[in-house]
């Protein structure tokens, strides 16, 4: 049974993983008539003020960079300037799910000695060749990982997504621009 409500009629069903990914690829324009050196004076002052975090001018290949927060991962939402248009695009910070997932693996190693060690210690009954409980321990944390992966990456985009949203809405406001989906 799902912990989730069934979606009434009068409330929207919760978007695929697939169209969540498409959503964070195609995240909505705003339109405004400022030039670049006047948007991003606007982004500056909006930093200080503390109301767009992480922001950073002139990325590589934009205007400027924000967080767009994710859970666990966070994203980066990167504006560029076209004439009379200001586009997002939402990037994954590569380094953190690096980080997460390598530590994911090198623990399952000190994690079946350990266990190896204390089935033998505890329990007198249990088989003292190390391989048995490689046998087990081994597929037992290693296998669930691609499932693990898929689940929190979605979670992450979903979150980015939101976020993202909530950004580009707020700053639509502070640039006097209309936000076109």
């Amino acid at each position: 049974m799902s912990d989730q409500p069934a979606p009434t009629a009068d409330a929207p069903a919760k978007p695929s993983p697939a169209e969540i990914r498409r959503l964070l690829a195609n995240l909505p324009r705003v339109q405004t008539s400022l030039t670049a050196g006047e948007i991003l004076k606007r982004a500056a002052r909006q930093s200080e003020r503390g109301k767009l975090p992480g922001f950073k001018s002139r990325p590589e290949g934009g205007l400027f960079e924000c967080a767009g927060f994710g859970n666990p991962f966070d994203y980066r939402l990167v504006a560029t300037h076209e004439p009379g248009e200001l586009r997002f695009a939402a990037k994954l910070k590569a380094r953190s799910p690096a980080i997460f997932w390598g530590a994911m693996v090198f623990t399952v190693w000190p994690g079946v000695i350990f266990t190896d060690s204390l089935l033998n210690t505890w329990f007198s009954w249990y088989p003292n060749e190390t391989w048995i409980t490689y046998a087990w321990y081994l597929p037992l944390t290693l296998l669930p990982l691609p499932w693990l992966h898929k689940s929190v990456m979605n979670k992450t985009r979903t979150a980015a997504l939101v976020h993202a949203h909530e950004q580009i809405h707020r700053f639509a406001g502070v640039i006097e621009g209309e936000v076109v989906e």
